[in-house]
């Protein structure tokens, strides 16, 4: 019997596979505060492609979209008369083709739309984000590029000892930045707390008993301010294409992680939506067969 048959069979103690480090350890938090959101904009035209991964950024954020839905962005999603984007809000690639999914008809911003006619004028795909190959840009190219876009960020704050970016960033902070942002938005009018708001979710979606002082609190809310939070919260959620509300509240939420007590929201911000609130209706995907074509042969 060969040494090498000798080696093969004898036992071999394997070794364990590397401890994966938990989200708590890698990064403090999962969303960007707006000067972060800039400077990692800001770092993309340092990157191979300018131009399409600032358009990514901002599309990310503005639109609050997931890895999934980015990626299979077409040319013919995009309205230039409108100004709007048509957004298939899917929660997984294997549901994309069903016919009871909602589709979105989004308003872009100013800054969008100049970006993507500059991306549209050195387009070689349909897809409105194409690889070097001329192929649609995969979800690990998107997390690659967003991660490479952080990580130029933190050596320009390290030159500049201006916005630091403190830990390594991914797509998904983006969108929850996105829906953070339009959330306080929402929210500053309302004139509701952090208190408040928890206290209107658990009293209508939860069974959690509420001591006495926390009812006269409950009922010391105006009947207007409890519809228009709720009426927020449907909003997110369509807007989010997220099925569940018990999902969306975390969303909703964290507007105060973003703007504690919901002051200092910028209301000049260059990046804020423009009547978006009614425009964001959701619509079945058979009810848009006609509106697919016509934007098809648009080919914008």
């Amino acid at each position: 019997m060969s040494i090498y048959r000798l080696r093969r069979n004898s036992a071999v103690p394997k070794s364990p596979p590397p401890r994966k480090a938990p989200f708590s350890e890698r990064r403090s938090r999962e969303f960007l505060y707006l000067p972060e959101v800039d400077a990692l904009i800001a770092a993309t035209q340092k990157t191979r492609s300018p131009v399409r991964n600032s358009s990514l950024t901002l599309l990310l954020f503005c639109q609050a979209l997931q890895p999934s839905e980015i990626c299979w962005l077409r040319w013919c999603d995009v309205n230039e008369a409108l100004q709007s984007l048509l957004v298939t809000r899917n929660r997984s690639l294997s549901t994309r083709q069903s016919q009871q999914i909602v589709t979105n008809l989004q308003p872009l911003c100013p800054p969008e739309v100049e970006l993507l006619e500059q991306l549209k004028e050195v387009r070689t795909t349909d897809w409105i984000f194409a690889s070097e190959r001329k192929q649609r840009l995969s979800e690990r190219s998107l997390h690659h590029i967003v991660q490479q876009a952080g990580a130029n960020a933190i050596q320009d704050a390290a030159a500049a000892q201006g916005v630091e970016m403190p830990f390594p960033t991914h797509p998904y902070m983006l969108r929850r930045s996105g829906l953070y942002y339009r959330s306080a938005l929402l929210l500053q009018g309302l004139g509701l707390s952090l208190s408040q708001c928890c206290l209107l979710w658990n009293w209508h979606a939860t069974k959690t008993p509420l001591s006495a002082q926390d009812e006269q609190k409950y009922y010391a809310i105006s009947a207007t301010q409890k519809k228009a939070f709720f009426k927020t919260l449907n909003q997110i959620r369509v807007f989010s294409g997220i099925t569940l509300e018990q999902n969306t509240i975390d969303y909703l939420l964290g507007a105060f992680s973003l703007f504690p007590q919901l002051q200092d929201i910028p209301q000049d911000y260059w990046l804020s939506p423009i009547n978006w609130q009614p425009q964001t209706l959701p619509k079945r995907l058979q009810v848009l067969k006609s509106n697919f074509s016509t934007y098809r042969s648009r080919r914008f």
